[in-house]
């Protein structure tokens, strides 16, 4: 991440809005920010997703494992403002299972990049499929975004629901196991 074109950036978008501050008002603000968006809210791009999943154990079942809403905010790569709510994670291992805690590492660092819901919520799917091999997997994420609620606070409890799945989630009933477990747990969280 470049920060000085960072500071660069935010200085003129601060100036833009011909704000009447002190100058130590303005330097505070601007390191604020960019503390804010490069340690946190960016903070992804720093980090290999891939890893997340690296302590892997072998599998002594084939039997599902779900993951029920994990806590997430991202930043919509359309307008530049969060969108948060919860994701869901299930898979039926194949050789290998990863630690849970993995698993939220991953969505943490998936999070903390510019993304799309659904192309979130995608990626987070492939990275798992492709790095333990599953039978199946599937991802859940409802979110609300606030973009919608500061153009249209009447809209403030509009839900964004997205689903991805990789594998032989066809066969058996792992694909409506998933959605009814995580559709049970998910309604009181966002």
């Amino acid at each position: 991440m470049n920060h000085k074109l960072m500071r660069e950036g935010l200085t003129k978008f601060i100036e833009s809005i011909e704000l009447h501050i002190s100058e130590e008002s303005r330097e505070k603000i601007l390191d604020n920010l960019e503390k804010l968006w490069s340690d946190v809210l960016l903070s992804g791009y720093a980090q290999d997703p891939w890893s997340a999943l690296g302590t892997r154990l072998t599998a002594s079942s084939n039997d599902s494992v779900f993951i029920s809403n994990i806590p997430f905010v991202s930043i919509c790569q359309d307008h530049f403002l969060p969108f948060s709510g919860f994701v869901s994670i299930g898979y039926i291992p194949g050789n290998e299972i990863v630690g849970l805690s993995n698993i939220g590492k991953l969505v943490h660092i998936l999070c903390a990049r510019l993304h799309l819901q659904e192309s979130l919520t995608s990626e987070i799917a492939d990275v798992i499929y492709k790095s333990i091999n599953p039978a199946a997997v599937g991802v859940y994420m409802v979110a609300q975004h606030y973009c919608m609620k500061a153009r249209f606070p009447a809209q403030n409890v509009t839900e964004v629901i997205t689903t991805s799945f990789r594998g032989d989630y066809k066969s058996g009933n792992f694909r409506e196991e998933f959605l009814r477990i995580v559709k049970k747990g998910g309604d009181e969280h966002v």
